[in-house]
């Protein structure tokens, strides 16, 4: 039997679930989902870990730091792991062999400097704005992946900090009046709250948006550019087979793994192609 252990639950974890089940069919699947929190998601695993599966699928952060504290034997490959190396499976980012001797898995950190590069071929460089939740991890850690890379492809890009949805729309208007001509949209849980004010004022024509938000619907937005989870699920399924094969993951690497799926709204790239033209 082979165990899907994922956390948290998701749209995007819901499709690589289903990617996984057809890439390895017929082979049975016990699915789990558990919270991230909480004595919900250890217990599940206790109880899994007694079935003695011949693998373990681990989908997402919070469900891969709970195996790694107490799996030491069962083969696991885990995806939709933006940074293994923050949890006790790995610990080097620049040796990706260094990892416990029974896990390996793929590392897809999102895509934010594909999109500041896809975009940028697409209309040219533009002073680029960023808002996000202080209060959200990963949107911090998001928020200096965007700083750095904007940097170092050359481009201007200003951030701004809102806590919750009584002050977004104010923070958006404090990047607009900096001077942000393109407004990203991260792919982050908080992100979701003030994605819809963005990408109104992507079909509003007061700048471009680019979406980097899997679960939101991009109208309003030039360019959208997630991970594609679909492909992701069956990159995992790939690897799965091969420690179902009975090869060692302990010789397998940690590899990095993004897939992408870009949308491009034509009518919007028609309208800007122009910038910036006078408005009448």
């Amino acid at each position: 039997m082979v165990v899907v252990f994922a956390s948290p639950d998701s749209p995007r974890l819901r499709q690589t679930v289903a990617a996984l089940t057809a890439a390895l069919a017929p082979r049975r699947l016990e699915v789990a989902i558990v919270p991230a929190l909480g004595e919900e998601g250890p217990e599940a695993l206790r109880r899994l870990r007694a079935t003695q599966p011949a693998l373990f699928v681990v989908l997402g952060t919070p469900a891969l730091a709970m195996l790694a504290k107490v799996e030491r034997r069962t083969p696991a490959v885990f995806a939709l792991v933006a940074n293994p190396y923050f949890s006790d499976a790995a610990w080097d980012p620049n040796r990706p062999e260094f990892h416990l001797y029974n896990v390996t898995g793929l590392a897809s950190p999102p895509p934010v400097l594909q999109a500041l590069q896809q975009a940028t071929a697409l209309f040219g460089p533009r002073s680029w704005g960023l808002l996000y939740d202080p209060l959200d991890g990963s949107a911090l850690e998001i928020a200096r992946t965007f700083q750095t890379a904007a940097a170092g492809l050359g481009l201007t890009c200003m951030v701004e900090a809102s806590s919750d949805a009584a002050q977004d729309q104010e923070a958006l208007e404090r990047l607009l009046a900096r001077g942000s001509q393109v407004l990203y949209v991260p792919p982050t849980a908080t992100a979701a709250r003030y994605a819809p004010l963005l990408l109104a004022a992507g079909r509003e024509r007061r700048a471009l948006v680019v979406n980097g938000h899997p679960e939101v619907a991009p109208q309003g937005a030039i360019l959208s550019l997630t991970l594609d989870y679909h492909a992701l699920g069956t990159e995992a399924a790939a690897l799965a087979r091969r420690l179902l094969a009975k090869e060692s993951p302990a010789h397998l690497p940690i590899q990095e793994a993004q897939p992408l799926l870009i949308q491009v709204d034509d009518s919007l790239v028609r309208y800007w192609s122009g910038y910036p033209a006078p408005r009448k």
